[in-house]
């Protein structure tokens, strides 16, 4: 009987820890009005609790900056929940044409007008640029929350 009992504690333990499929979040057409088609939540007409939208831009390096090249996306995030929202350079990440993500924190302090770290209020919004190191084409802007899972997603127009 105790076999059993730790054989069927440590399975819960091994589980506990597993990511059980979540859905994706939809992405955030850079069109208004219209829906990209990749989740059914957003696209029957909910309204996205985070709203973010980006656009291609190019940013001004800073004193701090190697030189290399940036690719960047001017971000607007507009907090439609009932609660505050953090909003944080890191929190960000920018998926090119080709699929392949690129972390923000890449070129952190590299460029004049990141997005500030701030705590917005129901209602609020907040716009700055985010950028990552290398010369691609930014195409998905992604927002995650403080626990690291990702929040809203959004076309570069």
């Amino acid at each position: 009987m105790r076999k059993i009992i730790l054989g069927l504690a440590a399975v819960a333990v091994l589980t506990a820890g597993c990511n059980l499929e979540e859905d994706p979040v939809a992405v955030q057409s850079a069109d208004p009005g219209k829906s990209t088609g990749k989740s059914s939540g957003a696209a029957k007409g909910k309204p996205f609790p985070i709203k973010l939208t980006a656009k291609r831009a190019r940013a001004s390096k800073s004193v701090l900056s190697d030189g290399g090249a940036l690719s960047c996306a001017k971000v607007t995030v507009t907090n439609q929940t009932k609660k505050q929202l953090e909003v944080n350079p890191l929190y960000f990440s920018i998926t090119d044409t080709k699929n392949t993500k690129h972390d923000s924190s890449s070129a952190l302090g590299e460029y004049e007008g990141q997005i500030d770290t701030t705590e917005l209020a129901p209602g609020e919004k907040a716009t700055g640029l985010i950028c990552a190191k290398g010369n691609f084409r930014p195409k998905i802007v992604a927002m995650t929350n403080p626990l690291f899972s990702e929040a809203a997603r959004a076309q570069v127009a």
